[in-house]
């Protein structure tokens, strides 16, 4: 069922119009950077994205100008995620999943430190389960992580009733910002 959901919201966003897109994304961006969550955090966790994922180059940017300590994750060997800081001149790579990461791992950031992390899905539910790309590295590390967690998402990645299995490694995000379609 996941497999089925993940292959549909991925088409979803695909197909999604351009300037459907970057007008929910311009809005995402400012709910994220005006949210009390984000104006608490001091180091943020955030995920270089790849098309079609939503944009979050533009949150990135947002928060080194705040003077925001922002963090991006590596997915490294045993499934197990590991965060750096990130600033303009920070070589990155495309790790074998696609994504860009840092190139340098050495001095991940502490857990503890990471005030805010901005957890990316395909599918949510109401209560804030997801399904994720399927590789189960945010899961293991929101298992031991404290800090704040958020979500964005477009309206057609918001779930009511969700169709498939939560099971007892899912941790939910505490908070989901979406908008209108």
């Amino acid at each position: 069922m996941k497999e089925q959901i993940r292959k549909e919201m991925l088409g979803r966003l695909r197909d999604l119009p351009s300037q459907n897109r970057i007008r929910m994304e311009q809005e995402l961006t400012t709910a994220v950077c005006s949210s009390e969550a984000w104006h608490d955090a001091k180091t943020i966790g955030v995920t270089w994205s790849n098309f079609p994922e939503i944009d979050t180059h533009k949150i990135i940017q947002k928060g080194l100008e705040e003077g925001k300590r922002m963090v991006v994750p590596y997915s490294g060997k045993n499934r197990i995620m590991t965060f750096h800081e990130y600033l303009p001149d920070t070589a990155m790579a495309r790790s074998r999943f696609g994504i860009m990461e840092p190139v340098d791992k050495r001095n991940p950031v502490p857990s503890e430190e990471i005030d805010l992390l901005l957890v990316p899905g395909l599918a949510f539910s109401e209560t804030g389960y997801r399904i994720g790309f399927g590789g189960g590295y945010y899961d293991r590390y929101l298992a031991a992580y404290n800090g704040r967690t958020l979500s964005v998402l477009f309206p057609f990645q918001l779930f009511k009733d969700p169709h498939w299995e939560i099971e007892a490694f899912d941790v939910p995000v505490q908070k989901l910002l979406t908008t209108a379609f």
